[in-house]
């Protein structure tokens, strides 16, 4: 009988130190939804990212609006018309 019950704890052990400590424990468990709650959050920035390159894209494809506004702030285009004032100041 006493071999029994020792048998009968050394499963329920080596059973429990898998629950707790070994591969698929609660702590991996836990481990893992922290993660994946990280990658989320970062999947959705990159998604927002996306998201505004493809509108100008969009913006770039079907108009010269957008490229006439990266030219002037990007590379100084003036138009015709136009008068450039530069303000310097006084060291």
């Amino acid at each position: 009988m006493k071999i029994m019950i020792s048998l009968l704890l050394i499963v329920f052990f080596t059973l429990q130190y898998r629950l707790w400590v070994g591969e698929g424990s609660f702590a991996e468990v836990v481990l893992l939804k922290e993660k994946l709650t990280t990658q989320q959050a970062e999947l959705d920035k990159l998604k927002q990212r996306n998201a505004k390159l493809q509108g100008e894209v969009i913006d770039l494809i079907s108009g010269k609006e957008a490229i006439e506004e990266i030219a002037r702030s990007e590379l100084g285009l003036i138009g015709e018309n136009e008068v450039f004032y530069q303000v310097l100041e006084k060291l």
